[in-house]
């Protein structure tokens, strides 16, 4: 049951820093693409907005253990999983934060 349940939040932890990698394209591009209301842009324009998801993107990406970048990875990996899954959520990807933030929460269970 454990094992199932970490191979699901590690697909969802995949779809979720794919999608957020494409939204933060996106929006470097200028063309949003937007599923749940975010909480605003906090006057940052959408290159950084961009920026900032594909970051995340990366990061939850490589310590879930999809991406192997040695500056991006770090000790505790379901908390920065979690940690990047909220961080995408409040600044970038709405739906690539919520399955990166379910998938780190099955990771752990």
């Amino acid at each position: 049951m454990a094992s199932d349940l970490k191979k699901i939040g590690d697909l969802l932890i995949l779809l979720g820093g794919i999608i957020g990698l494409i939204q933060g394209i996106l929006l470097i591009a200028g063309m949003p693409f937007t599923i749940l209301p975010g909480l605003g842009d906090f006057g940052l324009g959408p290159l950084i907005w961009g920026i900032l998801a594909i970051l995340f993107s990366l990061i939850a990406l490589v310590n879930s253990g999809f991406l192997k970048i040695s500056v991006l990875e770090f000790s505790n990996k379901w908390l920065v999983v979690l940690i990047m899954g909220i961080l995408m959520y409040l600044f970038s990807s709405g739906l690539g934060g919520v399955l990166v933030i379910i998938g780190a929460i099955l990771l752990l269970l």
